[in-house]
């Protein structure tokens, strides 16, 4: 099938870019930071304290975090569109997913944690088969050269590749949810469609951005003030770039 043919919807295509635009992404997002550092700040760490908040609530914290999380990513996308037309971002902004496109925000991180689920199923059946036929699938204790994991890398790699394509289906979902009104299934779908198109782009900046993660963590992790806000950012940017004209909010209160 040829990729002109894989459209969901002509008024929303994804545009492919340069794998280049990965780091121009990070500096977009650093920029628009710059505008208004004080309230992402603020933004930031309420996104992360409600997070873990969420995720150390006994035995339903991973469910209810992994649910909810695209209700809050989705406020956030809506902070920094205000901050990318020139206004600046509320703290209120964080939770207007709880009023708009809530269900549909909920079931984007509904199928995203079924879909894990299911390959986690799926892996654990497959080693489960390979042990059966006398594969050893098990890590050594002490990993004292490569070559006692050599045999490994065929099933860690097809591990990667299928938790990619289910993370892909993630990746702008909420933002499409939230910013255009669309349904969750068809906005996992362009998501696919457009990770895939700009997989280059989106690798190098997730590998700068975790590099800079690093370094931003190393003294005393006061960097993180800065990082964390601008890696939740980029997460808009990126989108921005790769869908140029998005919308306005929409939906009904659901």
């Amino acid at each position: 099938m040829q990729e002109q043919d894989v459209i969901i919807d002509l008024a929303l295509e994804p545009r492919s870019v340069p794998a280049s635009r990965g780091w121009d992404w990070i500096v977009q997002a650093f920029q628009l930071f710059r505008q208004a550092p004080t309230a992402w700040v603020g933004i930031s760490a309420t996104f992360v304290a409600v997070m873990l908040v969420m995720s150390l609530i006994p035995v339903l914290g991973g469910f209810i975090s992994t649910l909810l999380g695209p209700v809050l990513l989705g406020g956030m996308m809506v902070a920094a569109q205000s901050t990318a037309q020139g206004q600046k971002p509320l703290l209120m902004d964080l939770f207007v997913g709880f009023k708009l496109r809530t269900i549909d925000l909920i079931k984007v991180g509904a199928f995203y944690m079924l879909g894990t689920m299911v390959l986690i199923l799926l892996f654990s059946t497959l080693l489960v088969v390979l042990q059966y036929f006398g594969m050893n699938t098990e890590l050594p204790k002490e990993i004292e050269s490569l070559d006692q994991i050599s045999h490994l890398w065929p099933l860690g790699l097809l591990m990667l590749l299928c938790f990619s394509i289910v993370y892909s289906t993630y990746f702008f979902a909420p933002m499409l949810v939230i910013l255009t009104g669309m349904n969750a299934p068809d906005a996992m779908k362009m998501s696919f469609l457009a990770f895939w198109r700009n997989w280059p782009a989106i690798m190098l900046m997730g590998l700068i951005g975790g590099v800079l993660m690093i370094l931003a963590a190393l003294p005393y992790f006061l960097g993180l003030i800065v990082a964390l806000p601008v890696a939740l950012i980029t997460s808009y940017v990126c989108y921005a770039d790769v869908f140029p004209t998005p919308s306005p909010s929409s939906g009904d209160p659901q």
